[in-house]
């Protein structure tokens, strides 16, 4: 038996349209299923209020220890301590380089130059 053209291209055509509701269909799904709203956001809200109270508790605590820190300054005042001498070495100037080291070299032709090609 011998199928006509229209009816082999309009069952392709369906084929076609099907998959791409069926895709359109599972998209949808997907997406609203990830952004179910919680059963109880107030007990959300009340958690992160507790997390960033004990965060504030926690840095307010670190910020006391360190305003009660006490140096103790005598080592700067020890004999010993004032003995102590600078053996440093300066390192002297050194001449750099140019301001552009990408930009041609005065003087010297480039590769893509006239000069270097000989033509003028």
């Amino acid at each position: 038996m011998h199928i006509p053209m229209n009816t082999q291209k309009s069952s392709k055509k369906t084929v076609v349209i099907g998959i791409a509701i069926v895709g359109i269909a599972l998209a949808v799904y997907f997406y609203s299923s990830g952004k179910a709203a919680p059963a109880n956001s107030s007990l959300l809200s009340t958690n992160a209020v507790a997390a960033n109270q004990a965060i504030g508790s926690r840095v307010f605590g670190l910020l006391n220890q360190i305003k009660s820190l006490r140096i103790d300054t005598s080592l700067f005042k020890d004999q010993i301590y004032q003995s102590l001498r600078d053996y440093t070495v300066a390192i002297p100037t050194q001449n750099v380089g140019r301001p552009n080291p990408f930009a041609p070299i005065p003087g010297v032709a480039s590769p893509g130059s006239s000069a270097a090609s000989g033509t003028r």
